[in-house]
């Protein structure tokens, strides 16, 4: 086929789309469903019931709400608290190794053995208390954000009711907008 069958063919099936397209729209289908969807919807103007709204920033709630200083002093006692064990362990571990290099030219076998056992147990030990101190400080942290959480929305909902307000949204500085 040459150039110009194909042209004659694109402009047919283009013309033959274009009556498709007008049937499929312009059916009084369409326009009796839209008009009975209009007939459902109740469209108010904005001037008769106005929606009062008010925008809290949530950073500068935690910046000076007591509670969430409270909540954030108490986390970091309680990792402060965690690292503080771990460590203590790390350094009896450290202590037991070194131990272990400077007298093992002069131990035998058996006592060898029985020291290696010894620090493996250690190290084991340290690792599961270390795994147990991250699981309760996140079980803790997250319970203390929940109950923050809960406190403020419940705050600001009674206090934009107080003042008069139907909603109260909270923002954060590159957050997500959410309704409280």
């Amino acid at each position: 086929m040459t150039k110009s069958t194909h042209q004659i063919l694109y402009v047919i099936l283009f013309v033959l789309l274009a009556v498709l397209y007008f049937i499929q729209f312009s059916t009084s289908s369409n326009t009796e469903n839209i008009t009975a969807i209009e007939k459902e919807l109740t469209i108010q103007p904005l001037n008769e019931g106005i929606l009062n709204i008010a925008f809290v920033n949530s950073d500068t709630v935690s910046k000076y709400y007591e509670f969430a200083k409270k909540i954030q002093k108490t986390l970091t006692i309680k990792r402060s608290e965690a690292e503080g064990q771990i460590k203590s362990k790390y350094f009896a571990y450290e202590t037991l190794v070194q131990e272990f290099e400077k007298a093992s030219p002069i131990m035998g076998d058996r006592e060898k053995m029985e020291k290696a056992q010894k620090i493996r147990l250690l190290e084991q030990e340290i690792m599961q208390v270390e795994q147990q101190l991250s699981e309760q400080v996140s079980r803790q942290e997250l319970e203390l954000t929940q109950s923050y959480i809960v406190k403020t929305n419940d705050y600001m909902q009674e206090i934009g009711k107080t003042i008069g307000y139907d909603y109260v949204m909270s923002y954060r500085v590159g957050g997500a907008m959410l309704l409280c």
